[in-house]
């Protein structure tokens, strides 16, 4: 699973982190077929079995046939346009911010509430995630000493600010969300995507990376266990699928499986 994350954070119209993610053009491909889906899936129930996560019915991950019912219920009552909105604009955030979780280790820069990558949130347009440095680690070194700088300092002086483009900040995030809830006419789907937005918004005030990881869990289980099914849908596609078949047990929607 260890494969670095892939971009960063909700871009299209669904993102806190106007990343330009290649979605599953950044994954490397590789041809399964059927049978190998299955082993996919026999693979995800033993490893999750032998981590615990499996250990109660209540967190275990939902079965595909659990997935296309609950998906049938939940979505009953919108249009096949609001339906198809609300996957691909899912979709969409969670490939992003899992890509910045893999590639960027973007929850370990977030756990520092004064790290630049906050700016995913707190700005759109034209913002600054980082700084770099066009020389060798051993002559910012001595400079540092020379000048007795810090590295604060140092990158101020003699730093490039590492700049990207993001096309929605917090605020825009939560409207969007908002305004994809109204289509829904599932109350426990509509629970889900109201937290959604409160996290989208500790997250943005508080600077507090447990908010952001939580908006990931709510992306990644609505996508793959809810609204697509990823290991068929995506597991296909990959060689590693580690991250496909995690389970975070974060959705209301599943709070009644045994009605299924």
């Amino acid at each position: 699973m260890k494969r670095k994350w892939y971009r960063l954070m909700l871009l299209i119209a669904i993102t806190l982190c106007g990343c330009s993610a290649s979605k599953e053009t950044d994954i490397q491909r590789a041809q399964w077929g059927e049978d190998d889906i299955a082993e996919k899936e026999m693979e995800a129930e033993e490893m999750e079995t032998q981590d615990g996560s499996q250990a109660d019915v209540e967190t275990s991950a939902p079965t595909k046939e659990e997935v296309f019912a609950m998906r049938e219920r939940v979505l009953d009552g919108m249009t096949a346009k609001e339906i198809q909105r609300l996957t691909e604009n899912i979709k969409v955030a969670n490939l992003c911010m899992e890509s910045a979780y893999l590639n960027e280790n973007l929850f370990e820069k977030l756990d520092d509430r004064e790290s630049l990558y906050w700016n995913y949130f707190d700005e759109k347009g034209d913002i600054q995630i980082g700084w770099s440095y066009d020389g060798s680690r051993q002559k910012m070194k001595e400079i540092m000493e020379r000048e007795a700088l810090s590295l604060e300092e140092f990158y101020a002086g003699y730093g490039t600010p590492v700049m990207v483009y993001n096309r929605f900040d917090a605020g825009n995030f939560m409207e969007l969300i908002e305004e994809m809830k109204e289509t829904v006419k599932n109350e426990r789907l509509q629970d889900d995507l109201r937290r959604m937005i409160d996290e989208t918004e500790l997250a943005a005030k508080t600077h507090e990376m447990e908010h952001a990881y939580m908006i990931y869990q709510l992306l990644h289980d609505m996508d793959y266990y809810l609204l697509r099914y990823g290991v068929e849908d995506v597991g296909k596609y990959v060689k590693d699928v580690s991250t496909v078949i995690k389970y975070y047990g974060v959705l209301s929607v599943y709070e009644n499986r045994e009605d299924l």
